[in-house]
C-alpha cells in the first residue's frame, strides 16, 4: 500500500477567501487613509515606488499566501491492492479499481487528475497544491492494477499550451 499526503487546491474555499480578503483590505485602507486621494498621498510620501511595492508585498501578500495555504485541506491518498482511498479531515472516498474507467490529467484544470467511471461521472479527483509529481506516481500505481490506453492532447491555459492525457481502460 502506498500513501501520499499533500494540500489540495479547493476553489470553493480559495476564491471566496481571496475576494473577501482583498475587499476587506481595500475598505480598511480607504478608511484609514481617508479615501482614494489619501491612499495616493500615502504612496507618494513613501518615497521610492520599488520600496512601496516591497512594503505592500510584505504587508499584504505574505499574510494572504500563508492563510490561503492553511485553509486548503490536507488530503491523503492511499493506494491499496484493490482500491484507492481519498480522504481529508471530514470526508473519505473509497474507489475500487474495477469502477475506474478513465483518468483525465490536466483536462478540467491544470495539475488535476479526474477519476472517471464508465458513464463519464467523476468518482474523485486529485489536485495537489505544490506537488504535481504526485499525479504521475498515482497514475503509475493505478496502472499496475488496470491496463490503460493513453491518448495525449493539449489545451491552452492563459495562452500557454499544456499537455493533457486521457487514460482509458483497455477493453
Amino acid at each position: 500500500m502506498k500513501t501520499f499526503e499533500f494540500r489540495q487546491n479547493d476553489l470553493k474555499r480559495g476564491v471566496p477567501f481571496a475576494i473577501g480578503y482583498f475587499v476587506l483590505l481595500i475598505v480598511a485602507c480607504y478608511s484609514i487613509f481617508g479615501g482614494l486621494f489619501g491612499m495616493a498621498n500615502a504612496l507618494d510620501n513613501f518615497g521610492s515606488a520599488k520600496l512601496a511595492g516591497i512594503a505592500v508585498a510584505l504587508a499584504v501578500l505574505t499574510p494572504f499566501i500563508i492563510i490561503l495555504k492553511l485553509i486548503m485541506p490536507k488530503v491523503t491518498v492511499e493506494l491499496g491492492s484493490n482500491n484507492l482511498t481519498i480522504s481529508d479531515k471530514n470526508n473519505q472516498k473509497v474507489i475500487f479499481y474495477n469502477e475506474i474507467f478513465a483518468l483525465q490529467l490536466n483536462m478540467s484544470n491544470l495539475n488535476k487528475l479526474d477519476i472517471m467511471d464508465q458513464q463519464n461521472n467523476v468518482l474523485g479527483f486529485i489536485h495537489p497544491q505544490n506537488n504535481p509529481e504526485i499525479l504521475a506516481q498515482v497514475i503509475s500505481e493505478i496502472s499496475n492494477h488496470i491496463e490503460f490506453t493513453k491518448l495525449k492532447g493539449s489545451k491552452k491555459y492563459f495562452g500557454n499550451s499544456i499537455d493533457t492525457t486521457l487514460y482509458s481502460r483497455s477493453i
